[in-house]
């Protein structure tokens, strides 16, 4: 089943076309990655789909659920993870937690059992009662990932989550999408091509905000004749893909 239908996506900013003319879908239960080099459109279609910026033209289609006319009661099925932290520093990492999921209606009982369940999951149980601002960058990441996690969202938005973490912290990461995946579908973006060989069921390959091909990662590379999705990136960049 398709947890989500995006039918002739566009975004125009004044004259500039960061999205032009997309269209994919995206099963339950994938894990989908949108690459791309910067500028081509992949934050933008990400941003759609978390219904942070409305379409230009097109249709979302999110859980059987128009966008045009249920962006809330799409939002409150999804989580978004930007690539920049928002969290409040002076408030407790269960605190953000508790903070941030305040709009989705759960009952004390159910909002500190997602709580809990979400501190073991992201390996946050110790630091329940630190500040945010005395986080590390890894753990200041696993923290917005588990603030996403309370409301239990059915479709997750990761926007380049890894950027800027030690390898050791970026492999935790992995560990714990593949783990969402059980009940979550997962969109993400990233430059870290390994990475998206690593997780993503199928990839998008984006460039100026159109969409070249979408693919399982090695069928992708097959399909230029690259040995993998670098060898694909260095054609883009030479120019040999159009």
């Amino acid at each position: 089943m398709d947890v989500i239908e995006v039918k002739n996506l566009k975004k125009y900013f004044s004259s500039t076309k960061a999205v032009d003319d997309i269209s994919f879908e995206i099963a339950k239960g994938e894990i989908f990655g949108f690459l791309g080099p910067n500028g081509s459109g992949k934050t933008t279609t990400l941003r759609m789909l978390a219904t942070i910026l409305r379409p230009t033209e097109g249709e979302i289609i999110i859980l059987q659920k128009n966008l045009r006319n249920n962006i809330y009661k799409v939002k409150k099925e999804i989580g978004y993870i930007p690539q920049k932290e928002a969290l409040y520093p002076d408030l407790t990492v269960k605190e953000n937690l508790e903070f941030f999921n305040i709009g989705y209606d759960l009952s004390r009982e159910l909002m500190e059992k997602k709580i809990q369940e979400a501190l073991r999951l992201l390996k946050l149980d110790a630091k329940s009662n630190m500040l945010a601002r005395t986080l590390s960058g890894g753990f200041l990441k696993r923290l917005s990932i588990a603030v996403e996690l309370v409301h239990n969202p059915e479709v997750l938005i990761c926007d380049e989550i890894t950027v800027g973490l030690d390898p050791v912290s970026r492999h935790d990461i992995w560990e714990v999408l593949k783990k969402l995946k059980k009940h979550s579908t997962i969109i993400f973006t990233t430059h870290y091509l390994e990475e998206a060989e690593e997780l993503c069921d199928r990839v998008a390959l984006m460039s100026g905000g159109r969409i070249l091909c979408i693919g399982k990662p090695r069928e992708i590379a097959d399909n230029f004749k690259a040995k993998n999705l670098n060898h694909v990136f260095a054609k883009l960049a030479g120019g040999e893909i159009n």
